[in-house]
């Protein structure tokens, strides 16, 4: 059994509670608490009487208003059944009722200021009333550490004077004296502070005068002061004004480094600064010196470089440079900047957006603006392209000088961001050779306008320009040996060019007739028989001749009951092979052959006579008779009105 607490101070009718811990390291146990032994005026609960253990049983001491003061005994018992196993004391002391003292100083008095090493004067005195007697103690405690400490037997009413002299450090610095008067409470036995009293002394040495001076800055401007006083460690601050005399009094006690230190950087605007020409000064002083010390500042503008456009390859010069007023700053920048596939060249310079000439030199005596303005360029490839059959090599002398004038819009061109190009893209013929545009390839928006390709360069580019070779082939048709006509075919070259014979052999009339005679061409060729269609291998410009003979149907119906045939009609002497109808005589007759046909003006038989009227050829019409002269140009009838005149 253990008990907390184990002595108990209680005054008359008043009330405790003593922990009771029962059978901590044994389990299980059944036991009970009892009370062997108490004065009478003690009432008393146990919270747990009878329980396993361990258990915690709170006892609560209840103490009659007339219970004498004293000590006494309270014997705690634990039973297992009518077993006593243990038992415990708890002291009870009986205090007659406390009445705190009233305790207060009427006086506490100590200098503000005094040197080092030197006396530091306290007086004080304070007033108590205290009901019966008690302890009463003073401690003085400096910088919380106690100084002096005395102790009093008091009781009833009155004051006490003391006086302590207490050794200020051997440092300057600011120390706190503090007195604390206190009473001892004899029911808890605990000291209880009634009033304290504090006073702050601030040790001194012999003053060291530094002035300082701070130059080069707008008048009354505060400029940030430290100064660091080695060995000591200590550091004083202060603001001061520009272009006056300030003064600080040190407090040194021995020789000493003082490190004076200024603001590095003074910014008034985002444009303007002042930098400290030295901002720190090592002084060596001894206590009592007076020392002059001087700070002066310069000028900074900021001179702030911006480029247009916005770039990542002109950012370079974009930055802003502080410069020191009246300092010299040339402006003169690259005059081109260039990628692989951009250019930028420079186009004017502007300060506070007044134009400026490129190599002028600016004398700072305010923050400027520089901007540079670059115009874009951008790379335009062309590119052209003819495409030739691999039978053919660009290495041809006859292309050479068609070529040379395709590959002259060829290259790489610096072209101004957003303009507009117009790049030739046309037929270009040299004697029997031509290029001809087929089509083309660019990642820009392209138009195609007449002889020219039209493109807007508002990023870096290209553009393929496809051409296709056409050689001419001059292709001779000749009918009858009258007329040859002549026409001109281009045709790419390396391809085959078909010729449908059928187209020219097919009649055009009722009474045409046409005949292949002969083909000629210097080109290789394929006659397809049955097809009537001629292949031409087109390598190279060449001529084609086509003879064909056209033959037109004449017919001629003559009088009729005649031994003789009118109208007659004879041709050249190879102009034979008529065909006798019952009431015709027909002949195919080649293209401009000259025929004579003979009209009588009267043809007299046994009993009748056969009179002239008219005759016909063709459309044209006679009305006198005899011998009439024409060329066969297309299918005829020929033909001859007549009267008969009969005799009996």
């Amino acid at each position: 059994m253990r008990l907390e607490p184990e002595v108990v101070n209680m005054t008359p009718g008043g009330e405790s509670i003593v922990k009771i811990y029962v059978g901590e390291g044994v389990n299980n146990q059944r036991v009970r608490l009892t009370i062997l032994e108490k004065p009478e005026w003690v009432n008393y609960s146990f919270s747990i009487q009878e329980a396993r253990t361990p258990f915690l049983s709170n006892l609560t001491i209840k103490i009659s208003s007339k219970a004498p003061t004293g000590n006494y005994t309270i014997r705690i018992g634990v039973w297992m059944g009518r077993t006593l196993l243990e038992e415990e004391k708890v002291m009870l002391s009986i205090l007659p009722e406390f009445t705190p003292p009233k305790l207060y100083f009427t006086n506490h008095t100590c200098p503000l200021t005094i040197l080092i090493g030197e006396k530091i004067p306290l007086d004080l005195s304070f007033r108590y009333v205290i009901a019966y007697e008690t302890r009463i103690r003073v401690k003085i405690l400096l910088d919380e550490q106690i100084e002096t400490m005395v102790e009093f037997q008091l009781s009833g009413n009155g004051s006490i004077p003391m006086y302590r002299q207490i050794i200020a450090p051997t440092e300057p610095r600011d120390i706190f004296i503090t007195s604390i008067i206190e009473y001892f409470n004899p029911l808890n036995g605990t000291w209880v502070i009634s009033e304290s009293k504090t006073c702050r002394v601030t040790v001194t040495t012999i003053p060291t005068v530094f002035k300082i001076i701070v130059k080069g800055l707008p008048t009354n401007l505060e400029v940030n002061l430290q100064m660091l006083i080695l060995p000591q460690g200590s550091v004083i601050e202060r603001k001061i004004s520009s272009n006056k005399e300030h003064e600080v009094n040190l407090s040194i006690y021995q020789p000493s480094t003082i490190l004076v230190v200024v603001e590095d950087e003074i910014i008034l605007s985002n444009n303007t600064k002042y930098v400290a020409e030295n901002n720190l000064r090592e002084i060596y002083v001894e206590p009592g010196w007076t020392i002059t010390v001087p700070f002066s500042y310069s000028t900074l503008y900021l001179v702030s470089m911006r480029v247009e456009p916005n770039e990542n390859i002109l950012k370079i010069l974009e930055k802003d440079i502080w410069i020191k007023r009246g300092s010299s700053f040339p402006i003169s920048p690259p005059k081109i900047f260039q990628s692989s596939s951009k250019k930028y060249i420079l186009s004017w310079i502007s300060v506070d957006g007044k134009i400026v000439s490129d190599n002028q030199v600016l004398e700072i005596y305010s923050p400027p603006v520089i901007t540079y303005r670059y115009i874009e360029y951008n790379k335009l490839t062309v590119i052209s392209e003819v495409k030739l059959p691999s039978t053919v090599s660009s290495k041809e002398y006859f292309l050479q000088d068609l070529l040379s004038y395709v590959y002259e819009s060829s290259g790489e061109y610096w072209v101004k961001s957003g303009e507009i190009v117009e790049i030739p893209y046309r037929r270009y013929t040299l004697n029997d050779y031509r290029f001809v545009p087929t089509s083309f390839e660019s990642n820009l928006k392209i138009e195609i306008h007449g002889d020219s390709a039209s493109v807007v360069v508002d990023e870096a580019g290209f553009i393929k320009l496809y051409y296709n070779v056409e050689v001419k082939i001059n292709i001779g048709v000749s009918y009858s040996r009258v007329e040859t006509i002549w026409k001109d075919e281009w045709i790419p070259l390396g391809s085959q060019y078909n010729i449908q014979l059928n187209k020219l052999l097919s009649p055009r009339t009722i009474g045409e007739r046409i005949e292949l005679r002969s083909f000629k061409s210097d080109l290789s060729y394929e006659y397809i028989r049955g097809e009537e269609k001629i292949i031409l291998e087109v390598n190279s410009p060449g001529n084609v001749e086509i003879q064909i003979d056209r033959y037109f149907l004449v017919k001629i119906y003559p009088v009729p009951s005649l031994q003789k045939m009118y109208p007659s009609c004879i041709g050249p002497p190879d102009l034979t092979g008529w065909n006798r109808g019952e009431d015709f005589t027909e002949l195919w007759v080649l293209e401009k052959t000259p025929l004579t046909c003979y009209f009588p003006e009267k043809i007299d038989d046994e009993l009748t006579s056969i009179l002239f009227i008219r005759g016909y050829v063709g459309d044209t019409e006679y009305t006198t008779s005899g011998l009439k002269s024409f060329y066969v140009v297309k299918p005829l009838i020929i033909r001859m009105e007549y009267k008969m005149v009969r005799y009996f």
